[in-house]
């Protein structure tokens, strides 16, 4: 099978059409750190950089606890059958009448812009574009990311 995909997804189009394949998840945790470091180009980035030294979100010791985490619950297999489990795309949303709130964080995969957002989610409470993170923004940005949910929710009080 060939992995390509477009814009970097091919993590996301392995463990959407194939799970259980992904067993060196369970059974070494170097090839669980290797997927989980390498599997998109701007999440490698960002931790090279960390690995490098540079404060911007991310330090090691939040790559290394966040590796450990999956690998010590043995949970790596069930988080990647999310994308399996998934019937729909995010992005192919539409008519979602729930209040919906939507930061769109620089290095994430899809950037939606407001006029997609509005027309996918009428009832849109909040729309805001930031200024750091990426598509693990709670982890890369923790207070970033609280402060977008604060807000996002905000309206609902």
């Amino acid at each position: 099978m060939l992995f390509r995909y477009s814009k970097g997804q091919a993590y996301a189009r392995m463990m959407g059409t194939r799970p259980q394949t992904l067993m060196a998840f369970t059974d070494s945790p170097a090839g669980l750190a290797s997927f989980m470091i390498d599997h998109n180009l701007a999440s490698l980035a960002q931790i090279v950089r960390a690995f490098d030294g540079h404060r911007e979100g991310l330090t090691r010791q939040d790559v290394v606890e966040n590796i450990s985490l999956y690998w010590l619950t043995n949970t790596a297999l069930s988080a990647a059958r999310l994308y399996w489990e998934s019937k729909y795309s995010v992005i192919a949303a539409k008519g979602v009448t729930l209040p919906v709130a939507v930061s769109v964080f620089p290095e994430e995969v899809y950037q939606a812009p407001r006029s997609w957002a509005e027309r996918a989610y009428p009832n849109l409470i909040h729309y805001n574009r930031v200024t750091a993170g990426g598509h693990f923004a709670a982890w890369e940005q923790p207070q970033l990311f609280a402060r977008e949910l604060w807000a996002g929710f905000r309206p609902l009080r």
